[in-house]
């Protein structure tokens, strides 16, 4: 069963003003699904009011944080940012949560970075406390990490549910995605000391990774509904040897689902493949490489 494709771009940069608003028109233009803001304290411009000016000068765009570190905001702040810009795009809004993953950004502003165990709590807790302000009324919550007396949701997302992202790297991530989210985003899993583990770039390894959510859907009762497949590519090139070695091996970047090679029609035959074998359907790219999967958009939407 071949799922309906939708595509992503993810903005790391900085803009202006004027630039903005018709990069996110281009991006819509383009065929687009969604124009996604990354969200780092190292990035160049903050990620909300990004989405929000991109909202505005466009019609259809979606846009959406990939992702936002939940150490780094409590989740009322967030569930109110989110849910706001949810209302005044008049739905258009998704939410991209993550556990964190680099120890150097914690280190930059003074956070110490906890073992992923109590990272992955944390993170878990704080998608409870997203979850029920963003169903709205007055939450009461009493957690390890959190503490909510009474605090009312607002204001109500126009999207019920509104759209949650959950990153799947390890296997604690793929089983809270699993339970909790309406779009899985696969990625490397982060290593103890921080960082993205190369070895989580290989084909064997995003298997096993499908293998546990495949797992994790039946044990939760998803199976039927179960949540979008999206995937992050970190390099898009007209063969694998013109894609940089920043992140995937070169041993590696033949074979790598977070890869891409070859011209529009083959990529696209890649994708179909990818599609009917993994379930992957929401296929995201960073900023980049927008002219390299662009031209693919046509052939598979």
């Amino acid at each position: 069963m071949v799922l309906s494709f939708r595509f992503g771009v993810v903005f790391t940069g900085a803009t202006t003003a004027a630039a903005w608003p018709e990069y996110a028109r281009r991006v819509e233009g383009l065929g687009f699904s969604t124009l996604l803001v990354a969200d780092h304290f190292d990035n160049p411009m903050a990620c909300t009011p990004l989405l929000m000016a991109a909202a505005s000068a466009t019609t259809t765009l979606r846009v959406g944080s990939y992702v936002m570190n939940n150490d780094f905001r409590h989740p009322a702040m967030l569930a109110k940012e989110i849910a706001t810009v949810d209302v005044l795009s008049g739905g258009r809004a998704e939410l991209g949560i993550g556990a964190g993953w680099s120890k150097e950004e914690y280190e930059q502003v003074g956070f110490g970075f906890d073992p992923g165990r109590i990272r992955a709590d944390r993170f878990e807790e704080g998608v409870t406390v997203l979850k029920k302000l963003l169903t709205g009324g007055s939450v009461v919550h009493e957690g390890r990490y959190y503490q909510l007396s009474g605090l009312e949701g607002l204001p109500l997302p126009v999207q019920r549910p509104l759209p949650l992202l959950i990153g799947g790297g390890g296997p604690r991530m793929i089983g809270i995605a699993a339970r909790e989210a309406q779009i899985v985003a696969f990625v490397p899993p982060s290593l103890p000391g921080g960082g993205l583990d190369p070895d989580g770039f290989s084909e064997a390894a995003f298997a096993d990774k499908v293998t546990r959510l495949d797992t994790a859907l039946d044990s939760v009762g998803r199976s039927g509904d179960p949540p979008e497949r999206s995937i992050l590519i970190f390099g898009i090139g007209n063969s694998a040897d013109q894609i940089g070695a920043d992140w995937i091996q070169p041993d590696l970047v033949h074979t790598s689902p977070y890869a891409l090679h070859g011209g529009p029609a083959t990529i696209a035959d890649t994708l179909r493949e990818r599609n009917n074998r993994w379930g992957l359907s929401y296929i995201v790219c960073f900023d980049q490489d927008i002219d390299k999967l662009a031209p693919v958009i046509p052939h598979l939407t």
